[in-house]
């Protein structure tokens, strides 16, 4: 079954450099990470993201096939954290997936009309 989800995630940089340019460039390439991985794993769906300039956020969306939306989760959260260690960024406060009933993530099942 193919899980289709959602997260939210807010950036920041410590660079005197750091503008909308190099953030838009950045989004870009966690993009282009997400679409490698895409073609390395036929369980990753329709990988998308939409970006924030302005507020330093990107919202990852993604289609799982896994057997449930616990296992889905895990993947998905592995992904995005993957595509954005290959786009160079620190993941340090990236959300830990904790197999307990009461303390998952901020993602969201989503239908493919509101992606």
């Amino acid at each position: 079954m193919i899980h289709y989800l959602r997260m939210d995630a807010g950036f920041s940089s410590d660079d005197p450099a750091d503008s909308e340019d190099a953030f838009d460039v950045f989004t870009d390439r966690v993009f282009d990470e997400l679409l490698n991985l895409q073609a390395l794993d036929v369980g990753i769906v329709e990988p998308d993201l939409t970006a924030s300039l302005a507020a330093r956020r990107i919202s990852f969306l993604m289609g799982i096939e896994a057997s449930t939306q616990d296992d889905a989760i895990k993947l998905f959260l592995a992904n995005v954290q993957c595509a954005l260690h290959a786009a160079e960024c620190n993941t340090e406060g990236f959300p830990r997936y904790e197999p307990t009933v009461d303390a998952k993530p901020s993602i969201r099942r989503i239908e493919a009309a509101d992606a």
